[in-house]
């Protein structure tokens, strides 16, 4: 029978060999990401089993979501949602987790049609969800990027006194949380652009001016990207910014983009 104490060593051994090869596949699955290999890093997200690879295969699938590159989104955003809620089960204080449940919600609610989720209460089920994430992360400045969008998207989809009205949307203080993500990491395209094309896609009588998504899409156009998501955006951005003196045809290419769909 082995002693006690080299039993010991061995399961210290063994937890060890595990950790570092968890890490090495976490490792792994973002440099998948990175690469936007995102079917690879889902499934190697899948098969850890834990609370952060479910976070991360939830990412995987908003990723492809935003780019335009899945045929239906509302089922893809419900499977990154249900993903979410499995990692927060195993632990409750992941924040990826957090972070990554808040936006597939959001592309839920923006998946379903106007009157259902009117009937359902999903904007303001949606905004609970927002506002509670930014609450318990205030020094995340995507906190702020998501909740900003919320308003944007709702008084692009119904007039700014239409939204303010029934919603709570308001345009000001969608650009005010938007532009404070924005200035906290100005290198973070994902914002910058969701900020950009959110302002050059509502109506002229709601925003009659391009002038501070000219500036941000000139700074995204200045960057280097380092990685396929952040490459791809300032792919967008810059194609939109040609467009931008034609505010119908930069509307008509930025709104195929919110709408999570490839703009072309």
């Amino acid at each position: 029978m082995m002693p006690l104490y080299k039993s010991f060593l061995v399961v210290v051994l063994m937890l060890s060999l595990s950790v570092t090869a968890l890490a090495g596949n976490q490792s792994s699955l973002r440099d998948d990401l990175s690469a936007g290999d995102y079917k690879t890093a889902y499934v190697k997200a899948i098969t850890l089993e834990t609370s952060e690879g479910y976070a991360l295969a939830a990412e995987a699938l908003l990723s492809e979501i935003m780019l335009g590159q899945v045929e239906k989104n509302k089922k893809q955003a419900k499977r990154a949602r249900k993903l979410a809620e499995d990692s927060l089960m195993m632990n409750p204080l992941n924040q990826n987790a957090r972070l990554q449940y808040a936006i597939a919600d959001g592309f839920v609610t923006r998946e379903t049609g106007d009157v259902s989720a009117w009937m359902k209460k999903l904007p303001q089920k949606t905004l609970a969800i927002l506002q509670t994430y930014r609450e318990d992360f205030p020094d995340d400045p995507r906190g702020h990027a998501i909740l900003g969008a919320w308003h944007l998207a709702i008084v692009r989809k119904t007039g700014g006194e239409d939204g303010n009205k029934w919603f709570g949307a308001n345009i000001t203080e969608g650009q005010e949380l938007f532009l404070a993500a924005y200035k906290n990491q100005p290198q973070k395209l994902v914002i910058g652009v969701n900020y950009a094309f959110a302002l050059i896609a509502l109506k002229d009588k709601d925003l009659d001016t391009t002038d501070d998504a000219r500036i941000i899409l000139q700074d995204i156009a200045r960057l280097t990207p380092q990685d396929h998501l952040s490459l791809t955006l300032q792919a967008y951005a810059r194609e939109a910014l040609t467009r931008l003196d034609d505010r119908d045809s930069a509307r008509e290419y930025v709104g195929l983009f919110l709408d999570g769909k490839t703009p072309k």
